[in-house]
């Protein structure tokens, strides 16, 4: 028995040994090939398909604990950068768009498409190619000097608009509901689940900011196609992009190609012989291949990237929560180097009681005489807001979401299914009148439903109150223009909840001039972890096209289910008082 034992002792420790050395020769390995940049070719292409998520930072996205490709998330700023470097590369020979749909908001579909143009300065060629187009893989695709269409392909250039389920009516079949109280008229996140349609303010507000919206979208493509705005909106009402030779003669593309033609085409313009490989980077690999300059001096402007659902006690990437953004703010107050702050926000919204406790820190990063300028993404709703709204200067993107300056709480009331439906019959006994409040198996009573909507009315107030002072308005000012509705980032700029329209290059340069920096290096906020598991996944897989993520959704449609999936379990989990816009946009 003793050599069983001393067998056994031997055995593990031999195993975990060689498990220690595999583990050493794969850090080795992966900081061998990480020293080794591969060059850019000469006469490179860079291809730019944006068909996975673009965060505001770099790798900043909940990829769930299946993902085991090691795939990178470039972040918008990183990207943008990069396109930049590429018009001064004098290997990189040109731009093909190949994104037939980019699953991104409008605000960051804008900035991709204003960064393209600018390379176009360079002389170099951008030409766009794709079997067919939805709506944002079109804008990207105008940018070029010529779009290409595949022969039986389309162009789904139909307008914008909004799809929202009402759950009710099963709710009722199934005996289950929620006790609801909120704070603005316009506030219709909780429609779904105490109406079966749309109420008329909802509506009201929904076809204003989408007519908003889609105006800028028309706006920008009339200017890329060379086609008037009327022209175009007649081409959209008769969905004028249906055929391919609707597109041809609507002028939608200049000319319907097969991939071999079109690849043919390539070849010759970058004066390769006919089937010759041509060099392609994706711009996920030409973000590996450069080294983008980090600025000068000794002065440093921290950007601090507050994007996804605002959560309480909810630590992961891809969204924004009390303890990781307290400890982040607690070390840029240690930083002598830092000058100044940007926030870019892209958040629809959520805990209530996170937005005020990150107010607050931006209250003191003020009172240390540090600029605060709000850089707004896609969305700055709600609690998007309510953490901007104290800011020293707000920038938005005319077509950033934002407003839905409200409150709401949803609290899970299952007496009928449990009582009714299924038979459980419950009983209590109590020392005081409230010590059983909030449970879910008793409708709440006249005062206890009171003491809930008290409190979220006292929310309201307070959301108001912080907005008037940030914005230097009256609280009755404010009042006219929240009650809980969305607005689109132009109309908040007439309405004096934004101050500027531009880009976060914006409102870096405004933060640097209000700091007096003339030089200036950025440094970025959250910390993203590298993960060396998945840098070595990573390395061994740069040449693998095989997924090994069993939740990896690549369709379209797939995608829009996912989140349509997601947005409703986020809302069954609210448990605390949320400032939340009502729902999240997707565009074709």
């Amino acid at each position: 028995m003793k050599q069983f034992f001393k067998f056994l002792t031997a055995s593990c420790l031999g195993t975990l040994l060689a498990l220690g050395v595999i583990f050493l020769i794969g850090i080795a390995v992966l900081g061998y090939m990480s020293s080794l940049k591969p060059e850019v070719e000469n006469s490179t292409v860079l291809e730019l398909d944006f068909s996975n998520a673009i965060p505001e930072k770099t790798d900043n996205v909940d990829t769930g604990d299946f993902d085991f490709e090691g795939k990178d998330y470039p972040g918008l700023r990183t990207i943008k950068r990069t396109i930049a470097h590429a018009a001064t590369d004098p290997k990189i020979a040109g731009i093909i768009i190949s994104s037939k749909s980019i699953p991104v908001g409008q605000s960051t579909l804008m900035e991709l498409v204003t960064e393209v143009e600018k390379f176009k300065e360079s002389g170099k060629f951008v030409y766009a190619y794709a079997d067919y187009y939805t709506q944002s893989g079109y804008l990207m695709a105008a940018t070029a000097d010529s779009v290409f269409l595949n022969p039986n392909g389309m162009i789904e250039l139909v307008g914008f608009g909004s799809l929202v389920p009402f759950f009710k009516p099963v709710m009722d079949k199934i005996g289950f509901k929620f006790d609801i109280y909120y704070a603005g008229k316009f506030k219709s996140a909780t429609e779904p689940f105490r109406l079966t349609s749309m109420s008329e303010p909802n509506k009201e507000q929904t076809k204003a900011f989408l007519n908003d919206m889609f105006d800028v979208y028309l706006e920008k493509l009339s200017t890329l196609r060379d086609i008037d705005k009327s022209s175009l909106d007649n081409i959209v009402n008769d969905f004028g992009g249906r055929t391919d030779d609707l597109c041809l003669e609507n002028k939608l593309v200049d000319q319907l190609l097969y991939a071999n033609d079109f690849n043919a085409l390539i070849r010759k313009k970058v004066g390769l012989e006919k089937n010759k490989k041509i060099e392609k980077l994706s711009i996920q690999k030409y973000i590996s291949r450069v080294k983008l300059p980090k600025g000068k001096g000794k002065n440093k402007i921290a950007i601090v990237y507050a994007e996804g659902e605002i959560g309480y006690n909810n630590d992961s990437k891809g969204a924004i929560d009390d303890s990781r953004y307290l400890k982040l703010f607690e070390r840029i107050k240690k930083k002598d180097d830092i000058k100044a702050i940007v926030i870019r926000v892209n958040s629809p919204g959520g805990s209530a009681l996170t937005s005020d406790i990150i107010w607050n820190e931006i209250e003191e990063l003020k009172a240390d005489s540090l600029p605060v300028i709000t850089s707004m993404g896609d969305y700055a709703a709600s609690g998007g807001y309510y953490i901007a709204c104290n800011s020293d200067v707000i920038v938005a993107s005319p077509n950033t979401l934002t407003g839905s300056i409200g409150v709401f709480s949803m609290l899970p009331n299952m007496k009928e299914m449990m009582t009714d439906k299924i038979g459980v019959q419950f009983d209590t006994v109590k020392t005081h009148d409230f010590a059983l409040m909030n449970n879910f198996v008793y409708d709440p009573n006249s005062r206890e439903a009171q003491f809930m909507q008290e409190s979220t009315d006292d929310l309201y107030q307070q959301f108001l109150s912080r907005v008037a002072t940030g914005r230097g308005m009256t609280v009755e000012e404010v009042d006219e223009v929240a009650q809980g509705r969305v607005w689109s980032g132009k109309k908040a700029k007439d309405l004096g909840l934004v101050d500027q329209l531009g880009d976060l290059e914006y409102a870096i340069n405004l933060a640097a001039e209000k700091a007096g920096l003339e030089e200036f290096k950025i440094v970025e906020y959250p910390t993203i972890e590298e993960d060396p598991f998945k840098e070595l996944i990573k390395a061994f897989n740069q040449n693998s096209n095989a997924s090994l993520n069993p939740y990896e959704i690549t369709s379209p449609q797939g995608k829009k289910l996912l989140e349509s999936v997601k947005d409703m379990e986020r809302l069954l989990q609210m448990d605390k008082p949320m400032a939340r816009m009502p729902y999240n946009i997707m565009y074709h």
